[in-house]
């Protein structure tokens, strides 16, 4: 029997191992028949007859999604080339028939109807949903109730996201609820209760809305427990927020004590928020606050280099020590150069081959560098109060226009204004000298002596008193697609504050930059910029003759990749020529200027605008955008009747932008259709025996080198990184 059972077993055994194999093998036999009859491949999908929600809002809302070709190319799809392959669900398809009737019904659509339409072929299927919105139910009414005396419910349904007379939708109503919260807790009351109701009739299309409001207890902040730091004392951490004990309550000033934790540098988490056990001495009026930090790294550091067309290549480094000698305190230590490769004592030929644009720029015989130490002293007298003070040293060159060493200080006191608007009042200090081509000194001062023109260069003390005020509300410092950006500078030099007697002068800018979407259309964003200064000099005396004197760093440019683009770095205001020599012709008597360069002297009034309109590209959505735009821009020349200008000028274009990490890699093409503008032609005079070298006027009006009039001729072509602005 005891064989019986094991010759039983083995059979048993075998045949089970016999039959895995058997399925295994029809298995794999009948796999990939199943992957090529079975499965097809979702190759588009499209809506016809939607108005009310975008393209891109149904295609998130449902599961069914096209496959994506190479580069976006539809080519790729013909050829079965995916970068991202996916597959049709029929069960699922069909129920995103109802999910997008769900949402329709959700945004005020309830007879929305959805057909479908799915072109099959051999491996692949092209889906089409068919939309036919309807009538939506419009908001007859909404009634807020319960906040009598303490909320103006006229003031509340401002608030909101939706009126009377729009289609109901649903979830503009769930956020009006959490909004009418959210000003109540501003007021007050933390364990405020919103309830929503609405009443639908369908035959009129009409709902009335109704928000119950119950707002508790009123309190006030009786205690707050401060979790997590180590190093941080608490007492620093507590300096750090916006709400004490003994203030009412405010959902607001939580999140600005938790903003203003993370300004601090000091944490890489923070949350503010009411305790778990809330209530204070059994007290309902008072409420403990629960303060949650994790500290972060004391010390950063940053290390990076590049290459720009003016800048050739570049490094530039970093050290930050925050909580340096304590509390919030801050070190700054910062150092870059620029102009490697191109400028002494690092010259390797670079401006003969990497960085050509330098090639006729006298003032890019250097090396540019600038060091600076700063050290921030925040909550002085008030949270949001600091006080900076910062010294460094510099070489710096503006293209074509002038060159800059010095060294010196700054002293800076910010306050905080509002809500998110810091005003700063700083006293700048410098001492050193302006390189500018010596034909700037003969167009503004009428002085072509070589001992004027000494006397204007040499080193000098030029103190600042800086006010600005900058509101800024863009949703990113890199890329912004929403928001505005306010700035005003006000800037003062004169003796009386420290400056040499030659520096006197006044100084204002106003900037106002809006970024919005254009038509709810996805990715598309409308950047406008308006930008408007204007310098006063004062008198000054040089060689017994009173002249009007304002350092060349302090005047205005523009032309180049973040103004006017169809113009040059800095061609756009006025300029001076000047030729190494003059060749007349011996018959017809003409003359021709040899080796002409431009130099921008720079201007005492600007007016700038600009209108862009950034798109996603066809092709590689995710890293192409496109943009087309117009310049517009105005300098003014002081002269002894006042301020004269050549007129605006216009330059359209467009340009190519890679999204990078570190921001969009630009490309733009503008077209400048103007001549080029007129300015005064000297003549170099070499020093010969006792005779001094000088500059000769030629002509007061010169054109300048002649532009080509192709159409190819008068683009400007811009590689930058960054948007313009």
């Amino acid at each position: 029997m005891r064989r019986v059972t094991r010759a039983a077993r083995r059979l048993f055994g075998a045949t089970r191992a016999v039959g895995a194999c058997v399925f295994a093998g029809a298995m794999a036999a009948t796999s990939p028949l199943a992957a090529q009859t079975g499965e097809r491949t979702v190759n588009s999908v499209s809506f016809r007859g939607n108005s009310a929600l975008d393209d891109y809002t149904l295609q998130t809302s449902i599961s069914t999604s096209g496959s994506t070709g190479a580069l976006g190319l539809g080519f790729f799809k013909q050829i079965g080339w995916y970068a991202q392959r996916r597959y049709f669900d029929e069960l699922e398809f069909r129920r995103d028939v109802l999910r997008l009737q769900l949402l329709y019904r959700q945004r005020g659509y309830y007879d929305t109807r959805v057909d479908t339409t799915v072109a099959r072929q051999a491996r692949s299927v092209g889906v089409t949903f068919r939309i036919v919105e309807g009538p939506p139910v419009l908001v007859d009414s909404i009634a807020v109730s319960g906040t009598e005396g303490l909320l103006d419910p006229r003031a509340a349904l401002r608030h909101l996201a939706f009126r009377a007379g729009r289609p109901f939708d649903r979830l503009a109503f769930d956020a009006a609820a959490d909004t009418i919260g959210l000003l109540m807790k501003n007021r007050g009351y933390p364990f405020v209760q919103v309830y929503r109701g609405f009443a639908v009739d369908r035959t009129t299309r009409r709902a009335a809305l109704q928000l119950d409001v119950v707002p508790g207890r009123h309190a006030r902040i009786g205690d707050i427990r401060i979790e997590g730091p180590s190093s941080v004392s608490p007492r620093t951490v507590s300096r750090s927020l916006a709400v004490h004990v003994g203030d009412a309550f405010s959902q607001d000033a939580l999140y600005e004590s938790q903003r203003s934790l993370y300004q601090t540098d000091l944490f890489r988490y923070a949350n503010v928020e009411i305790a778990p056990d809330s209530t204070v001495e059994g007290a309902d009026s008072l409420v403990r606050l629960l303060v949650q930090v994790s500290e972060g790294s004391r010390n950063r550091y940053r290390l990076g280099a590049g290459y720009g067309t003016i800048d050739c290549f570049r490094t530039q480094g970093s050290w930050t020590s925050v909580g340096f000698l304590g509390g919030t305190r801050r070190l700054d230590v910062a150092a870059k150069v620029s102009k490697l490769g191109a400028g002494a004592p690092t010259d390797l030929g670079f401006r003969n081959t990497a960085c050509p644009a330098l090639f006729d720029d006298p003032f890019s015989d250097h090396v540019n560098y600038l060091a600076s130490v700063s050290f921030t002293q925040p909550q002085i007298f008030a949270r949001r109060n600091a006080l900076t003070v910062s010294t460094f040293a510099e070489r710096r060159s503006e293209f074509k226009a002038y060159e800059r060493l010095g060294f010196g200080g700054s002293v800076a006191m910010s306050f905080g204004v509002g809500r998110d608007i810091p005003l700063t009042v700083a006293y700048r200090l410098t001492y050193g000298r302006t390189i500018a081509d010596p034909a700037t000194f003969c167009t503004f001062f009428d002085r072509c002596e070589q001992s004027t023109v000494a006397l204007l260069s040499e080193r000098r003390r030029e103190a600042a008193l800086v006010l600005s005020v900058l509101r800024n509300r863009a949703n990113s410092p890199i890329d912004p697609t929403r928001g505005n950006v306010y700035s005003i500078e006000l800037t003062h030099a004169s003796p009386t504050i420290g400056s040499d007697a030659l520096i006197v002068f006044n100084k204002a800018v106003a900037e106002a930059t809006w970024y919005m979407g254009v038509l709810g259309a996805r990715g598309w964003v409308l950047a406008l910029r308006l930008r408007a200064g204007v310098i006063r000099p004062g008198l000054a005396f040089v060689a017994d003759s009173a002249i009007r004197f304002v350092p060349p760093e302090e005047r205005f440019y523009a032309g180049g990749p973040s103004t006017v683009r169809g113009f040059g770095r800095n061609e756009l205001g006025p300029v001076v020529y000047v030729a190494d020599s003059i060749r007349v012709d011996a018959v017809t008597g003409d003359s021709t200027p040899l080796g002409v360069r431009t130099s921008p002297v720079g201007s005492y009034g600007i007016a700038l605008a600009n209108a862009e309109l950034r798109f996603p590209s066809p092709v590689w959505t995710s890293r192409l955008r496109l943009a087309a735009f117009v310049d517009v821009g105005r300098l003014w020349d002081q002269t002894e009747a006042g301020l004269v200008s050549a007129g605006f000028r216009v330059t359209p274009g467009v340009g190519l932008r890679i999204m990078t990490p570190l921001g969009p890699l630009r490309l733009d093409v503008a077209y400048n259709g103007y001549p080029r503008l007129a300015g005064p032609l000297y003549v170099t005079v070499p020093a010969t025996g006792t005779q001094l070298g000088r500059l000769d006027l030629v002509t007061p009006h010169y054109a300048g080198p002649v532009r080509r009039q192709s159409f190819l001729g008068r683009l400007q072509v811009h590689f930058s990184v960054g948007e313009p602005f």
